[in-house]
This record gives structure tokens, sequence and C-alpha cells, in this order.
């Protein structure tokens, strides 16, 4: 009996002096609000019709949602030095001031997309402070057109071009070989990278369209899609989120 008292004692004693040590080796959790955590933001909007996803009825703008924010921060996280975590995103209007506290925005379907006086606007100030933008999961002549005549409320006198595969966005992290992406579902058309700049060369808007990699962010964890063609789809997220963070 003495031996095993003497044993225990000894145990606990050594857990003790070891206590400090042990606490440095499990970092405390991070609030995924913290501020100073990379937050992924997702653009609401007041757009036309809705759809079917992720099991449910969604508005556009909520496509995919949160499944691929969680899936591509936690590949964000693992993959770079960003800081975050898999629950750090949000969901924002335009014409909230609270934008201008991050640096990424991401708008799904915005061929359904309708931009209020107010929110072009401070959308417009958004992209002059340094902003970036990402639209995503679009298809076809008709949404194409109404895209872009939102952003000429934004822009009036600014056309998105198309991007070449030597675009600095393209290799700022990932050295992305090709753009000749195969989308997720049927387009009317070959999918294609188009880009908004500023005077001085800075992309403040990049659109995926005729392709929808938020969808690929979404379902990469049930082997839906090869798994090739997912990690493809991160490439471009990734590279997309350092660029807007280092330029």
């Amino acid at each position: 009996m003495r031996a095993f008292m003497t044993a225990f004692l000894g145990a606990v004693a050594l857990i003790w002096v070891l206590r400090p040590v042990l606490s440095l080796d499990v970092p405390a959790p991070r609030d995924p609000k913290d501020p100073s955590l990379f937050q992924f933001v997702r653009i609401r909007y007041n757009g036309y019709l809705g759809g079917w996803g992720s099991g449910r009825w969604v508005p556009p703008w909520m496509h995919d949602y949160p499944r691929a924010e969680r899936n591509f921060l936690k590949i964000l996280m693992e993959l770079t030095t960003a800081e975050t975590t898999a629950e750090s995103y949000l969901i924002l209007d335009l014409d909230d001031p609270e934008i201008m506290n991050y640096p990424v925005l991401y708008v799904s379907e915005p061929g359904y997309w309708n931009i209020t006086d107010s929110e072009a606007s401070n959308f417009k100030e958004y992209l002059l402070r340094g902003g970036f933008v990402i639209f995503d999961d679009f298809r076809g002549a008709s949404e194409w057109s109404n895209f872009t005549e939102c952003m000429k409320k934004v822009f009036p006198k600014r056309n998105f071009q198309e991007l070449a595969l030597e675009h600095p966005v393209f290799h700022c992290f990932y050295d992305i070989q090709t753009l000749d992406m195969i989308p997720p579902y049927d387009v009317p058309g070959k999918p294609v990278f188009y880009g908004l700049s500023d005077e001085e060369g800075r992309l403040l808007a990049v659109a995926n369209f005729n392709n929808d990699i938020g969808d690929y962010w979404e379902w990469s964890d049930e082997s839906l899609v090869p798994i090739n063609f997912s990690n493809e789809a991160y490439k471009f997220g990734i590279n997309y989120v350092i660029y807007a963070l280092t330029h």
C-alpha cells in the first residue's frame, strides 16, 4: 500500500511539474468571429427567383452556403499561413459600411443580382479602397447581361476583360497551369475568367463565368466529383484570396 501511494503521489507531482509545458501544447481555441482572423464574407442581395441548394430552396445569393465556406476555409487554413477557422464566415449586404473591414467579398449567382443605388455607391467605395470581390456561379448570355448591367451602376466606364493565364492572380500562390477548367455541371459555353481592374492595373474583381467553383467546394468532401477537379477549384479560390491580401 505504501509503495502504491508513493508511486501515485510521484505521478501527481510529475503532472503538476509538467502542467505549464502540457498547457502550451494545446492552444486555446480561437473565436471564429475574431476580427483578426480572415473572414469569408458572402454578399446578400435582393435578386430574382430562387433555386434548390444544399437540400433546400434558397435564394440565389445563398447557393452552396455554408458548406462551401466551411470546406474552403479548412483548406485555406491548412495550406496557407492565413489565420482563420472553418467557422469564420458571415453574411453582409453591399450597403453595409461593415464590408470595409473585410478584404474579400463573395457573390454567388450574380446573373440574378439586383443592385440598389446605395449598394452600388458603397460597393464602389469598397473597391476603390482596396477591396476585392469574387463573382461565381453564373452562366449564359442573359445572366452575363444582368451581371454587367449591375456593375455599370458601380463603374459606368469600366468593362470586364478576359483574363489571360499570365495574369498574376493565377500565379500568386499556386502556379495554375491552365484556365481550361471543367465546370461541375453542364453550362451553355466554355468557362471563362474575367477581371475588372483599376487605373494602375490592380484587379478589383474576378468573375468565374460559365463556372461554379463554389459548387466544387461544397461537395468536395462527398466524393461526388473527381478530386482533381475539386483541387483545381480550391487553387483558384486560394489564389484569389492571396492576391487580395497582397495587392
